[in-house]
């Protein structure tokens, strides 16, 4: 199926009458059967959802980070050194206190990165639309958002949010507002002429899933649906961005790590050098822990 499988550039290429030619349908929309089968290939036009995990959970998850394990062990320590030392020093518990709001920082941080890409994933799913109008066997029909396919024929007026990346094939003083994927709020008209390839986004000769029609009316064909929608590809980033990281991200995690053993090295050291001056076990043990706090880096 030629049409179906790289669709995008071609059709915003194409004179309007061939577009239904090349998306293997007619401007009497799809057969039931047709739409049917497609559907079974396709899948259903919904955005890939992940489990939302609890509240607790993602705050929990800060906790069992390398860095926030070993910075609550050290807190942990410091604390006991505290109350073992004789006399007791302040600096002591304060340095301990520094290193456990140094682990809530970076849980702060990290939850609220999380938290907030998980609401953005689902303010992007409230602008699917749940119904739309579509012609299937010549007939106009409101269907579920969910069941429309590549080739269906969408019907479009001011007011209608569009639920799938379509290729217009007829407008009348049609415009619509592309803010959640250019955040251009101004409206775009749109037309059923070819245009020159170039950046699908750009193309006037489309409308895509998650826009709304400000003005006018038309119809349209569609040409992806769910996560092969521009729409969709701005979700998936959105609904990963807490759970990857990026190649910078895990080259700046590595040399982290690496900051870590030769700051717990040098701790080391230099309890190991103070240790012999005379004074207790628990202030060269202070100073050194104090030492590697300070060196290891937070939040890689």
């Amino acid at each position: 199926m030629p049409g179906l499988s790289e669709p995008h550039q071609p059709v915003t290429a194409l004179p309007a009458e061939d577009v239904f030619t090349a998306l293997e349908t007619s401007r009497r929309g799809l057969s039931r059967a047709l739409a049917h089968d497609r559907l079974r290939t396709h899948g259903a036009n919904e955005l890939p959802r992940t489990a939302p995990r609890a509240v607790w959970r993602q705050l929990g998850a800060q906790f069992t980070d390398l860095f926030a394990v070993v910075l609550i062990v050290a807190a942990g320590v410091t604390f006991l050194a505290y109350g073992l030392e004789e006399p007791r020093d302040a600096g002591t518990a304060t340095l301990a206190v520094a290193i456990l709001g140094v682990v809530l920082l970076n849980a702060g941080i990290g939850f609220t990165q999380e938290y907030s890409a998980e609401r953005t994933a689902q303010a992007l799913e409230a602008m699917v639309p749940r119904t739309c109008q579509v012609v299937r066997g010549g007939e106009r029909l409101e269907l579920p958002a969910l069941d429309v396919v590549p080739g269906d024929v969408v019907v479009m007026e001011a007011g209608d949010a569009v639920p799938a990346d379509c290729r217009v094939a007829e407008a009348h003083e049609l415009a619509v507002n592309n803010a959640p994927l250019t955040g251009e709020s101004n409206a775009v008209g749109r037309t059923a002429d070819p245009v020159a390839a170039g950046p699908l986004l750009e193309a006037c000769n489309c409308v895509f899933m998650g826009t709304d029609v400000v003005t006018g009316s038309g119809l349209a064909v569609v040409f992806a649906t769910g996560a092969a929608t521009e729409f969709g590809r701005i979700y998936r980033l959105a609904a990963a961005a807490p759970r990857q990281k990026t190649p910078l991200q895990r080259q700046v995690a590595s040399m982290a790590r690496r900051v870590a053993g030769v700051a717990l090295a040098i701790g080391a050291l230099l309890f190991a050098v103070r240790l012999p001056s005379g004074d207790s076990v628990v202030q060269p043990f202070v100073f050194a822990l104090g030492v590697m706090v300070a060196l290891v880096p937070h939040h890689a």
